[in-house]
């Protein structure tokens, strides 16, 4: 009898060990995701004719919905943010910086100053040299959709 005592103790010990695990688990996601949270005054999808992205895009109007933690970006001739996006890219803000993730043609994040009133978004290139298609893409003004 002692080995079962042993034996059930032990899974016990694992079970315990393994709640502990995925309550931290969700925690850190949970804080994970409130940190990744933008302002919902930058929350919505927006438009903006951009001129060109040389080599890349030509001019036309691109659009971008920005939701918790994520940006999707829709390429010109697209109606609506709906549907797969061209792309994706993580933001975050702090204050009145957004850092916008890498995106297909560049591997680093770019710094960026935002504002926004009722129906537009400005975003403005702080530290973003590396990267001048996402520069050229995202910084100007945006309008609510």
């Amino acid at each position: 009898m002692g080995g079962r005592r042993r034996v059930r103790a032990l899974g016990t010990t694992v079970i315990a060990a393994l709640a502990v695990a995925s309550a931290a688990q969700l925690a850190g996601g949970a804080a994970i995701a409130s940190t990744a949270a933008v302002p919902k005054a930058m929350v919505g999808c927006w438009h903006r004719h951009v001129p060109g992205v040389p080599g890349l895009t030509g001019p036309g109007v691109w659009l971008m919905r920005i939701k918790s933690g994520e940006l999707l970006a829709y390429t010109p001739g697209t109606r609506k943010c709906a549907g797969q996006p061209d792309f994706t890219a993580t933001v975050a803000a702090a204050g009145s910086h957004l850092t916008i993730g890498s995106v297909p043609v560049c591997p680093t994040k770019g710094l960026y100053t935002w504002r926004a009133s009722a129906n537009t978004l400005t975003l403005q290139a702080k530290a973003d040299k590396s990267c001048a298609p996402r520069r050229l893409l995202f910084s100007g003004v945006w309008k609510k959709t």
